[in-house]
């Protein structure tokens, strides 16, 4: 069993609008408070590889992942390091109701033998994804909706 995280939220902003704000990790950092720093390793058309780190809870973080456009409405991020390698997340923008419909997805085992499972599903899924894709999932939204709003 993987730690599997679902969050769903309405933004009053077309898709490209809300696409833009969660494409740009770099821009992360001003909209989220926990995420301290974003520094680009490597940028092409459709991927980039980034490292980012911050304070999750309280705690320190860092990773590396690599973001990738994967159908015109689509983003996919696969962390190649830290302590979150291996997690996998899914961001789909869907039109709905004079808006769009973001879906955020994380999937993610710790490839730790024996306590791995435990402590993933136990502990960092709940204790620090969770937390952190709701915070990120709102940023976005209120990021969003404040461009769509000044274009208006």
């Amino acid at each position: 069993m993987t730690v599997h995280l679902e969050h769903t939220v309405w933004v009053r902003a077309p898709r490209e609008v809300v696409f833009e704000v969660a494409r740009d990790v770099e821009h992360w950092p001003q909209l989220v408070r926990a995420y301290r720093w974003c520094r680009v390793l490597e940028r092409e058309p459709d991927r980039l590889t980034f490292t980012m780190g911050g304070r999750i809870r309280g705690w320190p973080a860092r990773w590396v992942a690599v973001q990738e456009r994967e159908a015109p409405w689509r983003l996919s991020f696969r962390h190649i390091g830290g302590i979150t390698r291996g997690m996998t997340v899914e961001w789909r923008f869907e039109p709905v109701r004079s808006g769009t419909e973001v879906i955020l997805v994380h999937d993610f085992v710790l490839p730790w033998p024996v306590v791995g499972r435990l402590a993933s599903d136990r502990i960092i899924g709940p204790i620090f994804l969770d937390p952190i894709a709701r915070r990120t999932l709102q940023a976005v939204k209120e990021e969003a909706e404040r461009r769509a709003g000044e274009g208006a």
